[in-house]
């Protein structure tokens, strides 16, 4: 009997430090192969069979569908180009260009993967081509909770979140050195909206 309790506790102690362990080792190497432009960051090789193993085993636990290497890349950023953290209840421009792309999305996440809400009869993302541009082709972009005119991405609720800037049939995908890439800003425009 002393021996079957002995071999279940150490199963259960092995079982249980081995399921810790792969756990803080995917949670501590979400940098592992991330490339930064600014505030925006993205694996370019996440969704290749290039991929290192940590960011196979990350997509496989979230249950992400990551593009391919030539189908598109996806930049996430939790933080403004001044390095404070993205908050729902502040607001925000999105400025300079973007990488050429056919087509880009613009969403915000929380940071535990879920599309934030957006105000009851506002879309909860935006795509590069439904919006108003300028002579130059540019676009101007506020993101928030307060109403705004032009390309408004509608934000709410408070708290911590991440914008996901999805580029569709680029050059930056199968680009080696994203760091050459002119992403947009992103400048803290005011907080503490009701």
């Amino acid at each position: 009997m002393l021996y079957l309790v002995s071999l279940a506790l150490a199963l259960a102690i092995a079982l249980g430090f081995g399921g810790w362990s792969a756990r803080y080792a995917l949670d501590r190497s979400e940098d592992v192969g991330t490339e930064s432009v600014g505030p925006w960051e993205a694996n370019p090789t996440a969704g290749s069979v290039d991929a290192d193993p940590y960011s196979k085993a990350r997509l496989a636990r979230d249950g992400n569908l990551t593009l391919g290497i030539g189908e598109g890349i996806a930049f996430r950023a939790t933080r403004d180009s001044a390095g404070a953290s993205l908050l729902r209840q502040c607001s925000y421009r999105l400025e300079g260009p973007t990488p050429p792309a056919r087509v880009w999305t613009l969403a915000p996440f929380t940071l535990e993967g879920r599309l934030v809400q957006a105000r009851q009869g506002q879309p909860g993302w935006l795509v590069s081509t439904n919006l108003m541009r300028r002579e130059d082709n540019g676009a101007d972009i506020a993101v928030g909770p307060l109403a705004a005119p032009g390309n408004w991405l509608s934000v709410s609720g408070t708290g911590a979140y991440a914008l996901s800037l999805t580029l569709y049939d680029t050059p930056a995908s199968s680009s080696s050195g994203l760091g050459e890439l002119e992403m947009p800003r992103i400048v803290a425009t005011g907080c503490n909206h009701a």
